[in-house]
């Protein structure tokens, strides 16, 4: 009988999580299942912009070692002639901050380019008193995503439309469930540790735009202009156990102001939408394999979950993390699980 796996949810860890494990475990039966699925997932919303970002000291090691499996993975994808389809660029910019300089953060080596600004530089900035310079790849993740499900469906994968709010309502049906469920994570697995990081955006056109800003303010917060291939990125807010997802007026115009204020050029844009949703948080990202009894039969739940505002920088490395997991579950030695999931 072939095993039956579930993944939960379908933004774009748990469908990177389903793609993943079928063309790893081609003889499964694996199913997608959830409530929304692209383009009303938060990671739609994102600026499929490669950074770690709102993640906490805790888990930097893994943060880095997922993370960089990403950055590999979307920059092949930017250097292919699949992307014009998935929408994938290299992309170069600025982090700049006013007051005392940052620490150089562990995952500045993955960057391509990464250097401090020099003073010659730093004069187009009067406000800043520190800044770098690195190259950096994006996704437009809506796109991306498609292609990802159809490369899921291609080779077999099921899609299921349904919102569980038990997971006795599922777990007959398979032996390994995936849980992707970001937020939902609170009920669903009594997870308190997770909870939302409310995210605005503007999204605009301004193709003049070549390059991505990150401005931190200390008296006005956290800006950044992200352009993608089709539209630019404009944000944003962090707001803790915030669960509003529609957009705010006040915020919008915030964001504005305080974007067009540190970048001039940006003020002859044409808004598209403002947009809001919540990353899932946690203190660590849950990526593990935890064995669970439900209706008297037990199986092994693979968590991976709670990526904040790192979901598109994380994504790949965790989906093939939770691959090696699956092989390895259905018996599989780790050494060849590894060999398995390195050819992906």
């Amino acid at each position: 009988m072939a095993p039956r796996v579930i993944v939960l949810g379908a933004g774009i860890t748990g469908l990177s999580s389903a793609d993943c494990v079928q063309r790893a475990c081609p003889q499964a039966h694996v199913q997608l299942v959830s409530e929304d699925f692209s383009p009303k997932t938060t990671g739609d919303g994102s600026a499929g912009f490669w950074e770690p970002y709102l993640m906490t000291d805790s888990a930097a090691q893994m943060v880095k070692r997922v993370s960089a499996v990403t950055f590999k993975h979307l920059t092949s994808l930017a250097y292919s002639p699949l992307a014009g389809v998935v929408k994938t660029q290299m992309l170069s910019g600025y982090h700049l901050c006013a007051g005392v300089p940052k620490e150089v953060p562990s995952y500045a080596d993955t960057f391509e380019n990464y250097r401090d600004l020099s003073k010659k530089e730093m004069e187009r900035f009067p406000d800043a008193e520190w800044g770098t310079f690195s190259t950096t790849v994006s996704v437009d993740v809506t796109p991306y995503m498609a292609w990802l499900m159809r490369s899921f469906k291609a080779q077999g994968g099921i899609v299921r439309r349904q919102k569980v709010t038990t997971i006795e309502e599922i777990a007959s049906e398979c032996d390994i469930l995936i849980n992707c469920s970001a937020t939902s994570s609170r009920y669903l697995f009594n997870d308190d540790g997770v909870f939302p990081v409310r995210g605005q955006v503007w999204k605009v056109r301004a193709p003049w735009l070549k390059h991505f800003y990150v401005w931190d303010n200390h008296g006005k917060g956290h800006t950044y202009i992200l352009p993608g291939v089709d539209y630019v990125t404009v944000g944003g807010t962090a707001q803790v156990g915030d669960w509003n997802r529609q957009p705010d007026s006040q915020d919008a115009a915030r964001i504005w102001e305080n974007a067009v204020e540190f970048l001039p050029a940006l003020r002859q844009a044409t808004p598209l939408k403002s947009w809001a949703g919540l990353r899932p948080s946690r203190e660590s990202p849950r990526l593990e394999c935890q064995p669970m009894k439900v209706l008297g039969r037990t199986i092994k739940v693979i968590h991976n979950y709670g990526h904040g505002g790192s979901g598109v920088t994380m994504h790949w490395g965790c989906a093939l993390e939770v691959a090696r997991m699956v092989l390895e579950a259905l018996g599989t030695e780790e050494n060849e699980a590894k060999q398995i999931v390195s050819r992906l």
